[in-house]
This record gives C-alpha cells, sequence and structure tokens, in this order.
C-alpha cells in the first residue's frame, strides 16, 4: 500500500518525476563507470585455451596458441598483466591470421581468466601439384601449408595440377575444386573414406580415382553428378565385384553418364564391357 503511494507520488509530481529518473541515470551512469574502471584494473591471473575439434586435429596445441598471441615477444608475461593493456581484437586477429586456425575468439571474465577458443581448420585433401610442391586443402577451398607436426590421413591428389600453395589463397581452378568435391563426398561416407586413397588428374584433365582394395582405376571424369556416380559404382562393387572378384577389372570408367565402362583382363588381354545404369 505504501509502495503505491509513493509510486502514485512520483507520477502526479512532474518536478520529483524529472528529479527520480535523474537519479536512476545518475546511478546507472556510476554502475557503469565502476564496472569499466574494474575491468581496466582487472589482472590476467591464468589463462584458459579450446581448442576444437579434440582429437580429430593436432596442429595446434595450448604452447602454440600463446606463441601466438605473444606474438614476436617470446619474453612478454600476460599472467599478471592488466585487462587495459592487453588487446583482445589483436590477439584474435593475430590467431585467425595462422593458417590451420579458422576462428579464434579471445575474452577475459571478471574472474581474470583469458578465455581463448580456436577452431582449427579441417583438410580434406592433400595436393602434389606438377611441381611436386604440397599443401593442404580445406573443406572452404582455403589452401593450408604442410605442418611438420602433424599430418592428417585425408587423400592425396597429384598429376596435373597447376595451382600452388602461394598464387591464391582458396582454390582458383576448376580441377582443384572438382577434386576437393569428390574429397568432400567421400569424407561423408564412411566407405569411401576407406576405399578412396588417391585421386589422380590425368593428361586429358580426367580425374583418376585409385582404391584401396583391389587393381582397378575408377575414370571419374568430373565431379559432375558425384553422387549419382558414387551410387552407380557402389552398385557395381555390390553386384558386380563381389561375385566375380576385386581383382579381375582394370579400369572402371563413370565418365559416361546413365552406363558403366568396365575393363577386365582375361588370359592377359583386356576385354571391355558396359553396364547400363541400376
Amino acid at each position: 500500500m505504501l509502495m503505491r503511494r509513493i509510486v502514485d507520488f512520483f507520477r502526479n509530481n512532474k518536478k520529483w518525476n524529472i528529479v527520480l529518473w535523474s537519479a536512476i541515470t545518475i546511478f546507472l551512469i556510476g554502475s557503469i563507470l565502476a564496472v569499466d574502471t574494474r575491468e581496466a584494473g582487472l589482472r590476467i591471473r591464468y589463462i584458459d585455451i579450446s581448442i576444437s575439434p579434440e582429437g580429430e586435429l593436432s596442429f595446434l596445441d595450448s604452447p602454440k596458441i600463446i606463441g601466438i598471441i605473444k606474438g614476436a615477444d617470446s619474453n612478454r608475461i600476460i599472467i599478471s598483466s592488466r585487462k587495459s593493456d592487453i588487446k583482445l581484437d589483436v590477439m584474435e586477429n593475430d590467431l585467425e591470421r595462422n593458417p590451420f586456425i579458422e576462428k579464434a575468439d579471445v575474452s577475459v571474465d571478471l574472474s581474470g581468466k583469458l578465455i581463448i577458443r580456436v577452431m582449427q581448420r579441417n583438410p580434406l585433401l592433400r595436393v602434389i601439384n606438377q611441381h611436386g610442391q604440397s599443401y593442404y586443402v580445406a573443406k572452404s577451398g582455403y589452401k593450408m601449408p604442410l605442418n611438420p607436426d602433424f599430418a592428417p590421413r585425408v587423400p592425396v591428389a597429384n598429376g596435373n595440377i597447376a595451382e600452388t600453395l602461394t598464387d591464391t589463397a582458396y582454390a582458383r581452378t576448376r580441377v582443384l575444386k572438382d577434386l576437393l568435391a569428390i574429397a568432400e563426398y567421400c569424407s561423408k561416407d564412411k566407405f569411401w573414406h576407406s576405399q578412396i586413397e588417391q585421386l589422380y588428374v590425368d593428361n586429358f584433365m580426367d580425374i583418376i580415382l585409385i582404391p584401396k582394395v583391389g587393381n582397378h582405376s575408377i575414370v571419374f571424369g568430373s565431379a559432375e553428378n558425384v553422387e549419382q556416380k558414387f551410387e552407380q559404382l557402389r552398385t557395381f562393387y555390390l553386384k558386380g565385384l563381389n561375385s566375380i572378384g576385386w581383382d579381375k577389372y582394370t579400369s572402371i570408367n563413370l565418365k559416361f553418364k546413365g552406363q558403366i565402362v568396365a575393363e577386365k583382363k582375361i588370359n592377359n588381354e583386356t576385354q571391355t564391357t558396359q553396364d547400363p545404369q541400376p
């Protein structure tokens, strides 16, 4: 009852209404300034580093992250530094300039904990170009250098590939984009991820797949209709190779839409057969 009377008093008295809101505004501004002052004087007590995905990729570890945020000054002391002396945006930019880091977030909480969250780039393909230069390509098409401390298990692409690591940041040519599309499809399928270990680009710019099991090559052509081609190949494996043997064919050609052209050796001679689309 008393509280209601007070509210009605301020509501009906314009002068006191202004005084009330002025006091509230001053209080809020003072509170914000007090928090800012406290945060500015906050000292870093410890560092919490999280690197994802965990267990799958090992391009980076906590000491490497610390080294990146210290920059050129390896003797720089972060623990006990004031928050106001640390440029969080600069740390984030330094981290995201690293070729193995896709995304970084750096913050400090009110307990004085420096929180660093890092997302590693996930390579899908290792390329060895026609000049013998090697690099990785991530899902986004970003080209990554080799890492001396970690080599992810991904398919290798070689042959008639002109692109280098440094000519562009992202995959530029049609053939490299096609190679990446095929590698990405295989990465999502447990069987193809295990079966396809190499992609080769021949002089006609056709992509040839080299499987782990079987003495045959797979002429894939381009990445056009990639899903349909792999489903055709899966059916051919199940209905054809499982019945006559995985080493009977020398080549399986998926370039021609709606059919598979397969070559098998009989008495040291090559015999070509055509299977219609299942």
